[in-house]
């Protein structure tokens, strides 16, 4: 049985459960920082134990891999794939089976709390390192400071656009939204969110947010939010990047849920 605990501050809640391996029973536990489903189909769950992975759409899952702290796990240029955590900062050119130290550049701290890339420019990357803000680099080493709006927050996720909207989840402040990465404001109608559970579509930039009321998504870069509908509390979430009709979450029991229908239905 695994032991379910929260800790709420502000707009975001922080869960961990303990007690029983990522693998048993079909249901994830641990640190709950990253849901993704790649290209290939398969889905990678980080936590602190590393990576697990599942070939059937989160009914199964292999052991944590021990690569690293995977607080955010974000594809980048074609075929790569980026871990960042806690003093991790790695990449992975076989879909998350093997993982290379990329090293930390300039950055002045290694603890990375958000990662993302931008899906017009892979090669554009921002880290956000706990109680300093949000850094940007275009080669992966030689990073420029951009604002400390982000100190505390948890996750990141990039939109669409040469200059995109930025998405910043925080325990404090729940979720912030900027056009660029320098100034922030507090999404108002943004639904209360897990720590790490929120994601956003790389090809249309619908935002999606997982938390105590399930999943929602927005259409209109954060303005506005439906819910989704899951039969639990959500933790994170993921899209297909291939079909968008395609979502997966990870619920508060530690259970996979499936969509095929883009959340008018779930399934386990």
């Amino acid at each position: 049985m695994a032991l379910l605990t929260a800790a709420v501050l502000g707009g975001a809640l922080w869960w961990q459960t303990q007690g029983t391996p990522a693998q048993a029973a079909g249901r994830l536990s641990g640190d709950f920082h990253a849901l993704r489903v790649l290209p290939d189909g398969r889905l990678l769950y980080g936590e602190h134990a590393g990576v697990s992975v599942s070939a059937d759409g989160g009914r199964t899952w292999g052991a944590a891999n021990g690569a690293g702290d995977a607080m955010s796990l974000v594809p980048a240029m074609p075929g790569t794939l980026v871990m960042a955590g806690h003093d991790v900062l790695k990449v992975s050119r076989d879909g998350g089976q093997t993982w290379q130290e990329t090293g930390f550049g300039n950055l002045p701290g290694t603890d990375i709390h958000g990662f993302v890339t931008l899906p017009s420019r892979p090669s554009v990357w921002y880290a956000n390192i706990a109680g300093q803000g949000l850094y940007r680099a275009e080669n992966g080493q030689d990073w420029r400071f951009v604002s400390p709006a982000t100190a505390g927050a948890m996750a990141l996720a990039a939109g669409l656009g040469e200059i995109p909207r930025l998405y910043a989840l925080s325990m404090g402040e729940g979720l912030t939204v900027s056009d660029g990465g320098t100034t922030w404001r507090r999404a108002g109608a943004a639904p209360r969110a897990a720590g790490s559970g929120l994601d956003v579509h790389p090809v249309s930039g619908n935002v999606y947010l997982a938390g105590p009321a399930g999943v929602a998504r927005s259409e209109d870069r954060g303005a506005s939010w439906t819910n989704l509908g899951l039969p639990e509390g959500a933790l994170l979430v993921t899209t297909d990047p291939r079909d968008e009709t395609r979502l997966y979450a990870a619920g508060e029991s530690g259970a996979v849920y499936r969509s095929a229908d883009g959340g008018k239905t779930w399934s386990q």
